[in-house]
């Protein structure tokens, strides 16, 4: 889930662009319909050298050779045994591919990486503070050049345009720090766009379902669990690469028995990612949460629940035992 900065998470953030955000901080917002944010908890790996595309094909669920400069996908990386490490969002760059993960898991997943490259020409490195990254709300398709009008469209141009699924109106912009100086300046003083806070960015950008995955949530879920194969970002027809075996077999005798799902209840509610979800008539647990977010009145949450149990009555397993609703991606 995307979020917005003014957090202490600036470990591994272009040092510029924080001071750049914390001194422009206060900013117009008679438009709250159309808003951006500074993400914070997404990173980005670019990996380079002549055989990278055939490194990363071996290792990630989707089809290294079907990405374009138009389009990206929204994948995963695998142990193993077909569990999801990261999931993850690729395109391409120039002469380059850019990777982006959750921030939580970056060293993971380059050293996991790392463990494969072997004697390839493959080089992975950390750019969080090559490129910022900007989430964007808007309904205005002349805000800038060239938005991609189809989910995972990819526009490159002075910076990356990425369109998330099922909000038409959601964006992820990738720039360098001068440019996404100017962009920020350019929705803020001229557009007068407002600046969405985590909550009410988290609880827009919830709903494109990407389940960013972090500490706790890594190599619990095979990646169909997660609906990547619903995303296309998952290839059966591609050669092997990192737990093919156990997604593939999944596909081939009948799908997940647990799928991902949005879900809504309300604020008053004690809830975290520990809360387990719970079938009110049989009284089991059917399924786990992987990501909230709040707003004024209510939570939205992404959920991995049994299948079977989606259409029953399904509660937290708090001492309220209050109902969650499943919602429409």
């Amino acid at each position: 889930m995307l979020r917005s900065l003014y957090i202490d998470s600036t470990k591994k953030m272009n040092n510029e662009w924080f001071d750049f955000l914390n001194s422009n901080k206060t900013i117009p917002t008679n438009n709250s319909r159309e808003t951006l944010a500074a993400i914070s908890d997404l990173a980005i790996i670019e990996v380079t050298g002549k055989d990278a595309a055939q490194f990363l094909q071996g290792q990630f669920t989707c089809d290294i050779n079907d990405l374009t400069t138009a389009n990206s996908f929204f994948g995963a990386f695998c142990n193993a045994k077909g569990r999801t490490i990261s999931t993850l969002l690729i395109l391409k760059n120039n002469d380059s591919l850019l990777i982006i993960v959750p921030l939580k898991l970056i060293d993971k997943v380059i050293n996991k990486l790392k463990m494969y490259i072997l004697r390839a020409d493959v080089q992975l490195n950390n750019v969080c503070h090559k490129f910022c990254l900007i989430g964007l709300n808007t309904a205005n398709t002349s805000l800038l050049e060239n938005q991609p009008p189809v989910a995972f469209g990819v526009s490159n141009t002075s910076e990356i345009i990425i369109k998330l699924p099922f909000n038409q109106h959601l964006y992820l912009v990738v720039a360098d720090f001068n440019r996404a100086k100017q962009l920020w300046t350019q929705f803020t003083k001229v557009k007068k766009l407002s600046i969405a806070d985590s909550n009410s960015w988290g609880y827009q950008s919830i709903s494109t379902g990407l389940s960013w995955l972090d500490e706790q949530s890594s190599e619990k879920y095979i990646p169909q669990m997660l609906n990547i194969d619903k995303l296309g970002g998952i290839s059966f027809e591609k050669g092997c690469y990192t737990g093919q075996e156990i997604v593939a077999r999944t596909h081939f005798l009948g799908k997940a028995k647990r799928e991902l799902y949005l879900a809504e209840c309300d604020i008053t509610s004690l809830i975290d990612k520990n809360t387990n979800i719970f079938s009110y008539d049989k009284q089991q647990s059917v399924g786990k949460i992987i990501s909230l977010q709040s707003n004024k009145d209510q939570y939205r949450i992404l959920v991995v629940i049994a299948t079977e149990s989606a259409l029953n009555k399904l509660v937290l397993d708090n001492p309220n035992q209050d109902r969650i609703n499943i919602l429409d991606f």
